[in-house]
């Protein structure tokens, strides 16, 4: 029974054909950006945060159902831990990015911003140049490392059914979740959110992981999607897509309930300080900040609703591509409209005001490296784990 992914020219060439043309694009960009280097480097670093955390969240997965005990997602397993492999590939770049970009992204880290700012004085045992590289490679590292035990653990029960390989699998999860718990939060608040030093957000780190989390649900759903129609992956059915389908809308409506939240509480209070990060964007950046909330929210609200909507493969289709690009959208105006601001001192910078052809051809260009590597890991190993203990429960899997 055991089927095997052939990663085949049309794969390689869609995959190509997204890298060269973003490319060419972010090149057409980069030329019309020549004098403002903070856009060349924010763009940068969250296209590349917002793909390698997207393969984080697909380990995260993996770990929390592997220590729940859940089975119903076995059939698509794979599929999960060809994204997380995505994490190592990321790691290298991430590191050029905030090593050469950092003068031009961050603003607390320049020679005497803390001065004459009390703020950034308070704050100078975490936010000072050794701590933040030394926890950024800490962060790379763990991930990449437990990553590799994952999937290495995995791989191994291809040839060996021993359930304690099962059992390790357990331990791994249970420390990766561990390590992620502290972690993902920390990355957020240390490439993120210090881009505005001046301000914070006590749901930052949630409102950060839940945007990946439903963004992840929508690649495996459109993957697992593709897969099927290509004849791969015949036992999964209705129920398999239903489920996604289920965490696809849940976490829509959460990622929506966390922006709302921060966004009422930081207004009703009114105070300059948290206020300036709403401001900042709803007035140099509305058509990103309405488009965002209507792709997040809006639109897989209406569409994903109903039970019979997450069981129409097309409609289910649509709503993932369109949660993708607004919660693409959602992390260039975490990064972007920051950076930008702070870099000129204020309001008055040479804001974009929306995403322009260097951080669509960035998109793009991610998203074919993304996809290159997400198939050419499907086609290294058995797209079905079979010696899992509930590989069975997942082929008769009801909702």
């Amino acid at each position: 029974m055991s089927e095997n992914y052939s990663f085949g020219l049309k794969e390689k060439k869609f995959s190509f054909l997204l890298m060269g043309g973003g490319a060419i694009l972010a090149i057409i960009g980069l030329l019309f950006n020549l004098d403002n280097p903070t856009r060349i480097w924010s763009g940068l670093l969250y296209n590349n945060i917002f793909f390698m955390i997207l393969g984080l969240l697909g380990a995260f997965y993996v770990a929390s159902q592997t220590v729940a005990y859940n089975g119903w997602y076995v059939l698509i397993k794979r599929i999960l831990e060809a994204m997380m492999m995505f994490v190592p590939v990321a790691a290298i770049p991430m590191i050029i990015i905030l090593f050469f970009g950092f003068d031009h992204i961050y603003h607390w880290g320049l020679p005497g911003a803390a001065d004459h700012d009390a703020l950034l004085q308070g704050k100078a045992a975490y936010l000072n140049k050794p701590f933040f590289f030394g926890r950024a490679v800490l962060y790379l590292l763990l991930w990449s490392g437990l990553v590799f035990m994952l999937r290495r653990n995995s791989l191994a029960s291809d040839k060996n059914a021993s359930y304690s390989l099962y059992k390790r699998s357990k331990h791994i999860s249970a420390l990766f979740i561990l390590v992620f718990a502290v972690t993902s939060s920390m990355y957020s608040w240390d490439w993120m959110m210090s881009v505005q030093p001046h301000w914070y957000s006590t749901l930052w780190g949630w409102y950060c992981f839940i945007s990946m989390f439903v963004t992840a649900m929508s690649v495996l759903y459109l993957t697992t999607f593709y897969l099927q129609k290509q004849g791969y992956l015949k036992d999964v059915n209705k129920e398999h897509y239903h489920d996604i389908g289920k965490l696809m809308f849940a976490f829509s409506v959460a990622w929506a309930y966390l922006f709302y939240a921060q966004f009422v509480l930081i207004w009703y209070a009114n105070i300059p300080e948290e206020t300036m990060y709403f401001a900042l964007r709803i007035e140099h950046y509305p058509m990103t900040m309405w488009l965002m909330i209507v792709l997040c929210f809006i639109t897989p609200f209406f569409i994903l609703l109903t039970r019979g909507a997450k069981r129409k493969m097309n409609t289910m289709v649509l709503g993932a591509i369109l949660i993708i690009i607004g919660h693409w959208l959602d992390f260039y105006q975490m990064v972007v409209p920051g950076a930008i601001a702070n870099m000129a001192h204020g309001h008055h910078a040479n804001h974009p005001g929306f995403v322009g052809l260097y951080e669509i051809g960035l998109g793009l260009f991610f998203a074919g490296l993304f996809i290159f590597f997400l198939f050419r890991n499907l086609a290294s190993a058995p797209l079905l784990q079979e010696n899992h203990p509930f590989f069975k429960e997942s082929q008769v899997h009801h909702t």
